[in-house]
């Protein structure tokens, strides 16, 4: 149970602070047009930047960075040691990583065609 509570808490301060610190400002909005993330997006799954609605997809993914943040924390809780806890964060973060940001770009890819 403390591990559950553990991941909503996380999860919902990571996205509330992305929520104000992106996707409620213009400002915010606007330096994420032009980050590495949108990049990474439009290279790799060759999504159409002029269809994309820019606040729905930075909405999006704020919930998935924030269940990917959430998600380790949770899990590298359970170890005592240091070391270990960043080892196990870093073999996890780049596959939950891969895996999230592919399943997020094929929605949007298959939402731009329609």
């Amino acid at each position: 149970m403390e591990y559950i509570l553990t991941f909503v808490f996380c999860f919902v301060v990571i996205y509330f602070v992305y929520y104000i610190v992106v996707v409620s400002r213009d400002k915010g909005i606007e330096a994420f047009k032009k980050g590495k993330q949108i990049t990474f997006f439009k290279n790799v799954y060759k999504l159409d930047l002029k269809k994309l609605n820019y606040k729905k997809f930075a909405n999006s993914l704020s919930l998935t960075n924030s269940f990917i943040m959430a998600l380790v924390i949770t899990i590298v809780e359970v170890f005592d040691s240091l070391i270990i806890k960043l080892l196990v964060a870093f073999i996890l973060i780049i596959p939950l990583i891969l895996i999230c940001y592919y399943i997020l770009g094929k929605l949007y890819k298959k939402k731009e065609g329609k």
